[in-house]
Parts: structure tokens; C-alpha cells; sequence
């Protein structure tokens, strides 16, 4: 299919290497539907195989896709930097990688540099199973973190590895110590450590190590009713020399009771155009990720790595959990 292509009027020679990239990454790329170039918030330009006709003259201003798909990575790159600002207190890096996973589609938000992004939509998402791996979305993902890491090159600064797909194939084994118990919060008792009983809890604990899925929250009703974690394992502790270990472990409570509320936001923004409820969120940072997996109805899985290298193993690891804890059946 031809590509459609549009570009803002202040957009000049400066943008032209950006948007040879851009060409050749949706065109490489099946599975983009859309693909669009932002400055500060500011569309700069996009193009997209949607295959929509022109509007018509009396069509009223704004209302096409594209437009919808243009006030949306505006708005998506603006919430991106808001999440940015609050993930800084754990000194984990800047927000390199944001992918909004719907039941329908998929949109990815990656950073160049702190005030560049590239916005890139996969629609008409199809197929059970889990779903991290989904062919589109994993092609689409990879296309958008390859584009932002050339166009970073294109400014002679080295790969942030949006998405540890770069050095996924080459994690070195972490040094094995004594096995260390994870830590696990339940309800109102932070910091108790206590046996696993049935449920959730159960498979929480079975899911956290120390290779990849360092933290793992189960949300309910808005409540965290249990937080496992493996941060205090001496293998991490070289990720730990500017922030301490329960600073880290309070912040991603706080974090994972607020998930409820912030995709709720997002859903709001990205359903109209891509379609869906939200079922899967990844705020890949330079540091690893989070994730946001939902189960049910108010009910919701948070996962944390806070190894670069590990990213896409974590987000394996709790892919596989949310199938485990998915009710089957209406």
C-alpha cells in the first residue's frame, strides 16, 4: 500500500535524515500502521499506511483519523514526559519506551532525547493467547526502539536499548549467592515477611527472582492486597548506590496502587482510536521496566526490573502470570 504522508509547516531541511528513517521504518515494517515524528509535543510529521481517502471539502476540520491519530501522540507524548518527571525519584533513568498494548491494537511512544519522540500504532490487533509476543506488536515495537536508537545515532549518541533487545541475547548469568527469601508485603503490613498462602500470593512468589521479575504488586479494588519482591537480593545491590532499597520498595506501592487511575486516563485517550480496554502497559526507563498487566475488572497485575538487560525477560515472566491469573469464562 502507498504511504501517506504529511508534514507540519514549520518542518525544514534540518528534519530531512529524520524523516528518511521514519520512511524506511514503516516501510520495512508490515505490521505500522502509522508512524509520527514529535518535538516537544509538537507534530512535526507523520505517514502512515491506513489507506484512508482525503476528506472530503465540506468535512469539518479535525475530524479525519489522521487527525485524531495527531492529537493523540501530542497528548501521549506529554503524558509520557509527566511519567518521566515522577519515575526520576527512583533514579532509574529517563522514560525511554512507552507501549500502550489494547485488546485491539497497540501505540508506542519512544524517546530520542528527552523532548524527541516517535509515536508508532499497530491497529487491528488479532489472535489469543499471551500477550506479550504477539507478532504485529512485537515487530511494530521493535521497528519504533531500532528508528529511536538510529535517530539518537543521527545525533552521534550511543543506544539507550529501549526494550533490552539489544543485549537480551548476551545477559551474562548474575553471581549466585545465598538464596535470599523474598520480601512480601500484604495488605496493611508492609515489610512482614510471611509464608505464601493460596492464591494470587502464591504465584507472586513463584514469579519474582532475581534474574529478571525483581517486583511483582497484585491490585484489587484499588488496594495492593500483596507486593512481592527480590530487591534486597545481594546480586542487585550494585543498582542501589544512589536510592535505597525500601525507598525503591515504597515507591513502587504507592506506583502500583495509582496504575488503577492512570490507565483508566489512558485508556480514555487511546480507545477512540486504537480500540479496546487497556490489557498491557510497559514504562521501559533506562534502568528496566514496569509493567501493568491487567486481570479483570479493577483487578490488575504491576511487575518491576530494574536490570536494562532483562526487560524482555521480565515482561515474559509476567505475561505468563497474568495467563495464570486470568479468569476463564465470563
Amino acid at each position: 500500500m502507498e504511504l501517506h504522508e504529511e508534514q507540519a509547516e514549520h518542518v525544514g531541511p534540518e528534519f530531512d535524515l529524520a524523516r528518511q528513517a521514519c520512511h524506511a521504518a514503516i516501510a520495512e515494517t508490515p505490521a505500522l500502521h502509522y508512524l509520527a515524528h514529535y518535538s516537544s509535543g509538537v507534530f512535526d510529521f507523520g505517514m502512515d499506511a491506513l489507506g484512508d481517502p482525503p476528506p472530503t471539502p465540506d468535512a469539518l476540520p479535525g475530524g479525519t483519523r489522521r487527525e485524531e491519530l495527531k492529537r493523540l501522540g501530542r497528548h501521549l507524548t506529554f503524558q509520557v514526559a509527566t511519567l518521566d518527571r515522577t519515575l526520576q525519584e527512583v533514579r532509574t533513568g529517563r522514560l525511554i519506551r512507552t507501549v500502550l498494548h489494547t485488546e485491539e491494537g497497540a501505540l508506542f511512544c519512544d524517546s530520542v532525547v528527552p523532548t524527541e519522540h516517535v509515536v508508532g500504532l499497530v491497529l487491528d490487533h488479532t489472535g489469543a493467547g499471551p500477550l506479550l509476543g504477539h507478532p504485529a506488536v512485537e515487530e511494530a515495537d521493535r521497528a519504533v526502539a531500532g528508528l529511536a536508537t538510529r535517530l539518537r545515532a543521527q545525533l552521534s549518541l550511543g543506544s539507550l536499548n529501549p526494550g533490552g533487545w539489544e543485549s537480551a541475547q548476551d545477559v551474562a548469568p548474575l553471581p549466585v549467592g545465598e538464596e535470599v527469601v523474598a520480601h512480601v508485603t500484604v495488605g496493611e503490613e508492609a515489610g512482614a515477611h510471611v509464608t505464601a498462602g493460596e492464591g494470587p500470593l502464591t504465584a507472586c512468589l513463584a514469579a519474582v527472582r532475581a534474574q529478571d521479575l525483581h517486583l511483582v504488586a497484585h491490585v484489587d479494588g484499588g488496594e495492593v492486597r500483596a507486593m512481592v519482591d527480590c530487591l534486597g537480593d545481594p546480586s542487585l545491590a550494585p543498582f542501589f548506590k544512589q536510592v535505597t532499597v525500601d525507598a525503591r520498595r515504597r515507591f513502587y506501592h504507592g506506583l502500583a496502587q495509582e496504575f488503577g487511575a492512570l490507565t483508566t486516563k489512558l485508556n480514555r485517550a487511546v480507545n477512540p482510536v486504537v480500540g479496546g480496554l487497556m490489557a498491557r502497559l510497559v514504562l521501559d526507563v533506562e534502568m528496566g521496566a514496569i509493567y501493568y498487566y491487567r486481570l479483570r475488572a479493577g483487578e490488575y497485575l504491576v511487575g518491576v526490573t530494574i536490570d536494562q538487560a532483562r526487560v524482555r525477560a521480565a515482561d515474559d515472566r509476567m505475561s505468563a502470570l497474568a495467563e495464570e491469573l486470568t479468569p476463564i469464562g465470563p
